[in-house]
């Protein structure tokens, strides 16, 4: 099949696949959690997820992911807000073995609705993941276009804080 311009390529198989999601940065604690210690926690299951890429094109759908709430892992870990007001230059990244990149505001996390489908995956239709997947992957199933956010072998989620320039008026 041709790839279509301007579009990352996949990669699948075992060398990519991650066992444990680092958390860090502005942070209370930094946690390096296992598929086994995300099983631990509080699980959320979303359904019926439409797989859409970003340039819109349907690639099917997933009758069930279970896992872990993002906004739960990063509670866990203990988000640094310094004073008031400074959670709107907070921002997340999550980062992939295979080189992906996904970003949200601490806002658009913890103050909307995609905050309740942000999940940090470790089933899929009352599976664990596989190869394919990784054994930690992440969904943000309540955007639009959900592909963009998809993320197999998730590897990092690391808090930071937009550096202020100027006077905080």
């Amino acid at each position: 099949m041709e790839r279509l311009e301007n579009t990352h390529a996949k990669v699948f198989g075992a060398e990519w696949v991650t066992h444990e999601v680092q958390v860090t940065g502005l942070v209370n604690r930094s946690l390096r959690l296992t598929a086994s210690e995300l099983r631990a926690m509080e699980q959320t299951e979303i359904h019926n997820v439409g797989l859409i890429c970003g340039s819109g094109r349907r690639d099917g759908v997933v009758e069930r992911y279970r896992g872990v709430r993002l906004t739960a892992v990063l509670e866990r870990a203990g988000v640094i807000v310094r004073r008031h007001g400074a959670a709107n230059a907070i921002f997340v990244t999550l980062a992939t073995s295979d080189g992906r990149l996904a970003l949200f505001s601490y806002q658009e996390l913890f103050n909307s609705a995609v905050g309740e489908q942000a999940i940090v995956i470790i089933e899929r239709d009352g599976q664990p993941l596989d190869e394919n997947e990784g054994e930690i992957a992440f969904i943000s199933a309540h955007d639009l276009r959900t592909g963009p956010r998809r993320l197999r072998y998730l590897q990092r989620i690391e808090v930071h804080e937009y550096p202020s320039g100027g006077s905080s008026e």
